[in-house]
């Protein structure tokens, strides 16, 4: 019995190999960076998930031969579950988890009950309009975590003003001058602000401010402070 049910998983693995290999045979030559730790099965017999990392975050479905690719959102219509998207904020968690607090300008609440990453351009007049709630947000139970997206890139104004404040004694009081537009001195120091811009090409942010969720879900620009905590909730409930 034993000896039978050890044979019938050494033939199913050999056969999930075989199917992972037409697969990576199949997409190499349009996604040559896909391994087999990016394959996976889904509810649908004879299709496979494919992660997508770059030249950004996605997620395809292919045929168990590697012939047919299918691209689009997948919905399972009994629970309404949106299993694309689910996948997608997963991994847009763990990607964000690569980074640490000491990485970050943290505006902490109180009585936190909700943590928000958002990616941050000094230069933009939304993310400073953003900056301007962070009190409320705070009493509303919200952590805001910061990290650097200058979208002009490295080496120009905005990228230098983040570095400014990442470098900064007190990166608080430097994120709140940057942000009224005031100037901060510049001083060298090793800092984050190019692995945040490389994190940021990684989960396709786009613009600024770019906010994630603790569950791995982002909604882009600005949002009022109670209609974001809407958001968040409505957000954290999909998957209670």
């Amino acid at each position: 019995m034993i000896k039978s049910l050890l044979i019938a998983l050494t033939l199913l693995s050999n056969s999930a190999l075989a199917d992972k290999n037409n697969i990576i045979a199949g997409i190499n030559a349009y996604f040559p960076n896909v391994t087999e730790q990016d394959i996976n099965p889904t509810p649908f017999k004879g299709l496979y998930e494919v992660i997508l990392r770059s030249p950004r975050l996605d997620v395809i479905y292919i045929s168990e031969d590697g012939r047919y690719l299918a691209q689009g959102e997948v919905i399972d219509l009994k629970t309404r579950k949106n299993l694309t998207q689910s996948r997608l904020s997963s991994l847009a968690k763990e990607i964000l988890a690569t980074t640490t607090d000491d990485e970050k300008v943290i505006y902490k609440a109180d009585d936190e009950q909700y943590v928000i990453n958002v990616f941050t351009d000094v230069d933009c007049p939304f993310c400073r309009k953003l900056h301007k709630d962070v009190a409320a947000l705070n009493k509303l139970g919200i952590t805001m975590k910061y990290l650097a997206f200058p979208r002009s890139g490295v080496n120009t104004k905005s990228y230098y003003r983040s570095v400014a404040i990442w470098c900064a004694d007190d990166q608080k009081q430097a994120m709140d001058r940057g942000m009224i537009q005031k100037g901060n001195t510049l001083n060298e120091c090793t800092n984050p602000v190019i692995d945040h811009l490389i994190l940021a090409k990684k989960l396709n942010v786009t613009g600024t401010p770019f906010i994630f969720f603790e569950n791995g879900d982002n909604i882009p620009g600005y949002v009022k402070p109670k209609a974001l905590l809407k958001e968040i909730k409505r957000s954290l409930a999909k998957y209670q």
